[in-house]
């Protein structure tokens, strides 16, 4: 069987940030393209909870690989059944094929409005949008992973 890979496009904010979620507390925050794909930052980490977990992207992002593999799935077991019944046409059984299913909606990533405020990590000096309640009291870097105290 071969390989299928799906792009899809995750939009940054005016700042260049994209969108997280915590899967463990639900906690929005934002890091650039550029820190999540440098090799400088081995984990992601909750700045709210802490947690360091492999995957934090959000609902419309997992709704929307979830339609797109969906809908190729759906397209590929229709040409087999095609293909299937054009070959088996001349027997004494025949096997029709009528693919009239609805496509789940692919619907687009919007960069989503969140009132997060852009922090800098006082140990790895890299810069996050954490909610400001994190930021004006307590947060883990989501890149480094180190505990920031507001010092004001």
């Amino acid at each position: 069987m071969e390989e299928t890979r799906f792009e899809i496009r995750i939009p940054c904010d005016d700042d260049g940030f994209i969108l997280l979620r915590c899967p463990r507390c639900g906690e929005l925050f934002k890091l650039t393209a550029e820190d999540m794909e440098s090799n400088e930052t081995l984990d992601i980490y909750c700045p709210s909870c802490g947690l360091c977990a492999n995957n934090f992207l959000t609902q419309d992002v997992i709704g929307l690989a979830l339609a797109k593999t969906s809908n190729y799935a759906m397209d590929a077991i229709a040409q087999q059944l095609q293909a299937f019944a054009k070959k088996n046409s001349s027997g004494l059984v025949r096997f029709e094929v009528k693919a009239n299913r609805e496509r789940e909606p692919e619907p687009p990533i919007r960069a989503a409005i969140e009132a997060l405020q852009i922090v800098t990590c006082h140990d790895c000096g890299r810069e996050a949008k954490v909610p400001p309640a994190l930021a004006m009291s307590a947060y883990t870097c989501p890149l480094c992973g180190i505990g920031q105290f507001n010092e004001r």
